[in-house]
């Protein structure tokens, strides 16, 4: 372990005590005033390699646009942008990125980044605003802000990274189909979940591949004939930390590990009449709900939301044909968006837009759509790569991140801040009203239910994001004592070694 101390002179800033409280995709307290401005930090990854952070700055409600604000269409938004840092992170496009909570004995973070070039590697990102003096922009992590090290430890692209509630944990899974449970304090290996390969498809010698050669046989590798690698497309940690969601390439189905243990709990396979093919053939994301009772499994193009007794409670698909890039299970106000409960299920989508939907519904194929964000209607035709939902000064934001390099803060304040069905049908007359009213259940879900309040081009393809609460003024802590630099120190493994041979 090694530690470092540094004496930082204190801001000139005057300090003033932090009054808002951050939560993403979980359910924090909040204050209830909205009379501070909310400083965010942004952290993108993009397909140019390069990881760019920014902070956003976005004033109360009631507060007058300033000068030199960004602008989108000639129309003044409030928010602005201050660049931090821009620097080549990684040798290929980065995949994700992942913040860790603050620790018991400073308030700095740790951000962790993956990519295709099979590396993890790790930063400590101050939660205090700059001095307006300083711009580190195309400077590597400095100062308050610097590089703990580099991880090496898949032997393929690092798919999904997350951090444990009190920080004393990092996990990571790949695609050669490793969990890694590492400790945080000396970044050493604690235990390793193997995922194993799919079973193989057996050939059927019966049917006819033309051309009187028999049986066709794909190379090795190939989909559906036991190849690959039991590659991990994402992972989610149960609120107890005891519990532990796997899904994976060419797998109908959702592992579940024992972290008590390091071993499998169990594999819910999913058949055709819970997962019909028109919605995806394996999960690309899973999320565990706040309170632990539920987790939903995203596929390409619809999401299935399971209870803890593994039966399905909800099951979505998207119109048309868009694709789903990334979910959440978000904490609202009950009501907000005109639902029954506190939390409720976001998505992005390949079209543009944000959905939200209703945890709960009557029927397995009724889900309720709440609400709609973006879309081509309001300038947004690009995919919408990733999103971030934080809560700050009774105030709740969802910032979204597209491949076109445009970053969009929405300030989510329910029915009234935008587009809604109702006023339109209004405006209408005679039998086109009663024509339009007919179908206003099956529509109202398509109002936009947000406030765009700041736009941030990047002039970069975006592929991940992260976001967390900044403070004004105060001391800059200690360096961190807890950490040490990851890849300078012995790491003691572990393995817990999982049979190939699944019996599901």
């Amino acid at each position: 372990m090694v530690k470092r101390k540094r004496d930082i002179a204190p801001a000139t800033a005057t300090a003033t005590p932090a009054a808002a409280t951050e939560a993403v995709s979980t359910n924090t307290e909040t204050t209830t005033s909205a009379s501070a401005t909310v400083h965010l930090q942004i952290v993108t990854g993009t397909y140019e390699k390069t990881l760019h952070g920014f902070i956003v700055n976005i004033p109360p409600p009631t507060s007058t646009p300033a000068t030199g604000t960004t602008t989108s269409d000639d129309i003044a938004l409030p928010a602005t942008f201050t660049d931090t840092f821009l620097f080549a992170a990684h040798t290929s496009p980065l995949r994700t990125l992942a913040i860790s909570p603050a620790g018991p004995n400073t308030k700095k973070r740790i951000l962790a980044t993956s990519s295709a070039d099979e590396r993890i590697n790790l930063y400590t990102l101050s939660t205090r605003l700059p001095p307006v003096s300083s711009n580190s922009l195309l400077k590597p992590l400095s100062g308050r802000n610097r590089h703990l090290g580099t991880l090496h430890n898949h032997l393929n692209t690092p798919t999904s990274l997350i951090f444990t509630p009190n920080r004393n944990k990092f996990l990571s899974a790949g695609a050669d189909g490793q969990i890694q449970i590492l400790r945080t304090r000396d970044w050493g290996v604690l235990s390793t979940l193997k995922v194993p390969k799919p079973k193989a498809k057996p050939v059927n010698y019966v049917k006819d591949y033309g051309e009187g050669y028999g049986p066709r046989i794909d190379a090795f590798g190939s989909e559906g004939y036991g190849g690959g690698s039991g590659a991990v497309n994402d992972i989610a940690l149960h609120p107890s930390q005891k519990i532990l969601l796997s899904v994976g390439a060419g797998e109908r189905a959702v592992r579940m590990w024992n972290l008590m243990t390091g071993r499998k709990a169990g594999v819910l396979a999913f058949g055709k009449e819970v997962l019909p093919p028109r919605i995806g053939k394996e999960g690309m994301r899973v999320e565990w709900a706040a309170d632990g009772e539920s987790y939903a499994v995203a596929f390409d193009r619809g999401v299935i939301v399971f209870g803890m007794d593994s039966k399905p409670r909800v099951r979505i698909e998207t119109s048309g044909k868009s694709k789903i890039h990334m979910m959440r299970f978000v904490q609202v106000p009950k009501g907000l968006l005109g639902q029954e409960t506190e939390e409720v299920l976001a998505l992005s989508t390949e079209d543009g837009r944000m959905l939200f939907y209703s945890t709960t519904a009557e029927e397995l194929d009724s889900p309720i759509l709440l609400g709609t964000l973006g879309g081509r209607s309001m300038g947004m035709p690009g995919r919408v790569k990733d999103f971030i939902v934080m809560r700050a000064e009774g105030r709740i934001f969802v910032i979204t991140a597209g491949s076109d390099g445009v970053v969009r803060v929405f300030d989510l304040c329910g029915e009234g801040s935008g587009i809604e069905v109702v006023e339109e049908d209004e405006a209408e007359g005679g039998a086109e009203k009663k024509a339009k009213t007919e179908g206003l259940e099956e529509k109202k879900g398509d109002r936009q239910v947000g406030k765009l309040v700041g736009m941030y081009e990047t002039a970069r393809r975006i592929t991940c994001m992260t976001a967390m609460l900044m403070q004004e003024g105060g001391e800059e802590e200690q360096e961190d004592e807890e950490m040490g630099e990851a890849g300078e120190g012995e790491e003691e493994e572990s393995s817990d070694e999982e049979s190939d041979n699944d019996n599901e």
